[in-house]
């Protein structure tokens, strides 16, 4: 890093990925319920069937990923992050002008497109290139803008809805992404430190500014490693683990006798400790390691469904809350955290588009899984003693990754055989 600059330029790179999270991904993930009930009562389907919307969308990011990650080499960093974001902006415009359910379906695809491709792996992808020193904490404040876009966007788009309608509604939220977040793609981010003529942050080897040494594998050797399969593993069943009593905690908790707007004030400081515990878990693995916070993640999300069998109660309720916002992260911050340091910087964006994969597709089966081993016994109490265990499977599995470490991830690589846009 140039010594004289009293603000290391990716800092500004940690600024667009933070707005990237606020005003793109947490509309299309984080939003959804609010719209509901209005647009499903106007187009005359049911709940279901404008849900299924957000299915379409998940299953695209699942594809969308491994492509991103590819084209993010191929193409102007800047050209692909402004595309995306435009196209995530005028599906929700689009949404604003549907007069059936088939519009959301067809628009899902390129909304799916826009937050996997053009959010997600582009900001863990930009981080890793601009960071080596302080990466866990880059890596926290940018994802935690998920959880700053539930806080203050929640109560805005509730009124907005009230005052003027879904139409309208969906119409501003494509506006203020283009405003948000189109001039920093287009302006601000850079690939790699070397075409600002800087280094990463830290002690990054180099052998000059153009053509900057990057250690690790490339992805089709990485494919080829037992640990790289064993991360994946890892990552669908977190994903199984993070995401299923989140979407059940509404009628868990309505089930041991707590009332609907507990279950609104546990999902509200839900987000706020997601904030708190991403900017924590990113500073903490660059201090304490990978493995002391992989076994730190797992508690976090035993205690979380420990603690939640009794969360009509308030204290029970708030360290819930406060464990989750912690586990949450090993969905989040981990693996991103991990796909650089099992295998290096060199194809980072590549390797990392295929883990997004596994990570969607974790997400994906949460709802399947909640519904099956609910339907056993017809309690959620058995959801989460089985959680219990799959917490247990996901950080052991984590561990096993980080045993199985190739030793050649480590190798230095001349980067100049690479695009850096």
């Amino acid at each position: 890093m140039a010594k004289d600059r009293k603000i290391f330029y990716g800092w500004w790179i940690v600024l667009t990925a933070f707005m990237s999270m606020t005003f793109l991904f947490t509309p299309i993930v984080n939003l959804i319920s609010f719209f509901t009930d209005p647009v499903s009562q106007e187009l005359g389907v049911s709940r279901s069937q404008f849900t299924l919307y957000f299915t379409i969308v998940t299953l695209v990011g699942m594809v969308a990923g491994p492509f991103g990650g590819k084209m993010l080499k191929k193409i102007d960093v800047r050209v692909h992050m402004t595309v995306c974001t435009i196209l995530g902006a005028l599906s929700f415009i689009g949404f604003s002008f549907a007069t059936n359910i088939y519009v959301f379906y067809a628009l899902a695809i390129i909304q799916g497109i826009a937050l996997v491709a053009g959010s997600v792996v582009p900001s863990s992808v930009l981080i890793t290139n601009w960071f080596n020193e302080k990466r866990g904490l880059a890596l926290g404040i940018a994802l935690s803008g998920s959880g700053f876009g539930g806080i203050i966007l929640s109560p805005v788009i509730n009124s907005v809805l009230s005052a003027f309608g879904w139409r309208t509604t969906y119409l501003i939220i494509g506006i203020v992404i283009i405003v948000t977040i189109v001039p920093l793609t287009a302006f601000v981010i850079r690939f790699h430190p070397s075409d600002k003529g800087l280094t990463p942050l830290g002690d990054a080897p180099v052998v000059n500014a153009k053509k900057p040494v990057l250690a690790g594998m490339n992805q089709k050797d990485v494919l080829k490693t037992p640990s790289f399969w064993v991360l994946c593993l890892a990552i669908v069943v977190t994903g199984i683990v993070v995401n299923t009593m989140i979407i059940n905690l509404a009628p868990f908790l309505t089930d041991i006798g707590a009332t609907t707007q507990r279950a609104a004030f546990l999902l509200s400081l839900g987000s706020a400790m997601v904030i708190i515990g991403k900017l924590l878990v990113g500073r903490m693995f660059d201090k304490l390691g990978v493995s002391i916070m992989i076994l730190i993640l797992g508690v976090g999300n035993i205690l979380s469904f420990i603690f939640l069998k009794n969360a009509d109660a308030a204290i029970p309720g708030f360290l819930y809350a406060t464990f989750t916002g912690l586990g949450a992260t090993a969905l989040t911050i981990a693996p991103s955290y991990l796909t650089a340091y099992l295998f290096g910087e060199k194809d980072f964006s590549s390797i990392f588009g295929t883990v997004s994969l596994f990570s969607s597709g974790g997400t994906a089966l949460a709802p399947i899984f909640g519904g099956v081993v609910y339907g056993i016994n017809h309690s959620y109490g058995l959801v989460l003693n089985v959680l219990v265990v799959l917490s247990v499977v996901s950080f052991s599995l984590y561990l096993l990754a980080v045993k199985m470490k190739p030793k050649q991830a480590m190798k230095a690589v001349p980067a100049a055989t690479q695009n850096s846009h």
